[in-house]
């Protein structure tokens, strides 16, 4: 079975209850441990456009990934108790680095979950009951996933605005390590690229 395949799988399951990872393709992904390593997807289209929900702090559309930025990417599925968890670090992060870089940082949450397992309406209360207030979107066929080598649940990656994945970690991971994977993006980048006025950078893959 293909790794896309099994990765589009998680829409079927559902709500899930817990909190741990999921196996696929026989790798098992738990809580603590650290993101598979493997191959990213290099068919998908480019840059990749990510279906987003009319949900608080998010629009009804599309957002592209990458984009003029660093985007800080949480993989998600609502019934997972970590993934639960990692809602109020990854906002605590949103918030200590928002006012440095503005427009520059993109934060979207995205669930494998189709709207056929769940409904808007279901995805916009669990959202709205985590506190979520950032982009929310779906990758249902885990395309974006499966160019990233996106294994499990949660997950958050860093993304500079070349499309390279510059950190990932799986599991629920603390406000201090996504702020300084994201402060380390941006300072690689305007070394590495000369840029100055945006804080569009870099960071170093775990």
């Amino acid at each position: 079975m293909r790794r896309r395949e099994l990765l589009a799988g998680i829409g079927s399951v559902g709500v899930l209850t817990g909190g741990v990872g999921v196996v696929l393709g026989g790798v098992p992904s738990f809580g603590d441990e650290p993101a598979a390593e493997s191959e990213p997807d290099e068919g998908a289209e480019w840059p990749m456009e990510l279906a987003t929900l009319d949900a608080r702090g998010s629009e009804a559309g599309t957002l592209l990934i990458p984009n003029d930025g660093i985007t800080v990417a949480e993989f998600f599925v609502t019934g997972c108790g970590h993934c639960q968890a990692q809602m109020p670090r990854l906002a605590e992060a949103r918030s200590r680095l928002v006012d440095d870089y503005g427009e520059d940082l993109t934060v979207v949450s995205v669930t494998y979950q189709s709207s056929d397992s769940l409904p808007d309406d279901e995805l916009r209360t669990w959202w709205r009951t985590h506190d979520g207030n950032w982009a929310v979107g779906r990758d249902p066929e885990s395309s974006l996933a499966a160019h990233y080598g996106i294994i499990g649940y949660p997950v958050t990656t860093v993304i500079d605005e070349t499309g390279e994945k510059r950190w990932e970690k799986l599991g629920v991971k603390s406000s201090d390590a996504i702020v300084q994977a994201v402060e380390t993006a941006f300072e690689s980048f305007e070394r590495d690229h000369g840029t100055s006025g945006t804080e569009s950078n870099d960071s170093t893959t775990a």
